[in-house]
């Protein structure tokens, strides 16, 4: 029984065309290690955190749960709904997969993360051929090796640092997002669905405690984004 394969040349193409979320990603790894250490975390803890978790979103919010000396189980259903959001990426993304094996899906899932995502889905949309699956591992071993590079250098030299915000590098997640968002607009029915998901994750955020307003922006916007964009297809 032969091993999966995966496509050298898709792996590096996913990379190389993620060098530029790499620096966004970079800042922001630099911020959560200066606050990981700030609110306790070792050194050792940030980078393992990275690395088991892998979820900014979710590592960001775990921060002020550890400093206040929450319960483990409290920080972890936290964790937990933020993260379900995958649910909805990897339902999305697997659909453009054409590989089978299971250890495949499963190294993909490990880095499927949002800029991943957004990386692989507007790849696949240019219908460019090649492995979806593997130029999103590329992408992801790029976000993972920023992340993780400055999430240690923040936690290292934190205290030179000083305040992130001052230098505007609590923004930095945020203009990623931006700047992958920008370009699959592309019509008025992607507009609208747009506008609907930033109505749903401000009126959701106001109205409900904790970060359900993340999955339920993400499951409703979806559906709209179904709706509207059906007879585009």
């Amino acid at each position: 029984m032969s091993g999966p394969t995966f496509d050298r040349r898709q792996i590096w193409k996913g990379f190389a065309e993620s060098v530029p979320v790499m620096v966004s990603v970079f800042a922001f790894g630099l911020v959560y290690g200066v606050l990981a250490v700030q609110s306790g975390l070792t050194v050792l803890e940030a980078f393992l955190s990275c690395v088991i978790v892998l979820a900014g979103m979710s590592q960001f919010a775990s921060l002020p749960l550890f400093a206040a000396g929450i319960s483990p189980l409290t920080i972890i259903g936290t964790t937990f709904i933020i993260n379900m959001r995958h649910l909805i990426m990897g339902a999305s993304i697997a659909g453009k997969f054409t590989e089978r094996g299971l250890f495949g899906k499963a190294a993909a899932s490990y880095f499927l993360i949002d800029e991943s995502f957004a990386m692989a889905t507007a790849y696949a949309e240019k219908k460019k051929g090649g492995s979806v699956r593997d130029y999103m591992i590329g992408s992801g071993i790029a976000v993972f090796a920023a992340w993780n590079i400055g999430t240690i250098l923040g936690a290292l030299f934190g205290n030179f640092l000083g305040d992130p915000k001052e230098f505007g590098l609590d923004f930095a997640a945020a203009a990623a997002f931006i700047g992958l968002l920008v370009p699959q607009i592309r019509g008025k029915g992607d507009i609208l669905v747009l506008l609907i998901a930033a109505a749903l994750s401000v009126g959701a955020y106001l109205t409900f405690e904790g970060s359900w307003y993340i999955l339920i922006t993400g499951i409703t916007a979806s559906l709209a984004g179904a709706l509207v964009t059906r007879d585009e297809k």
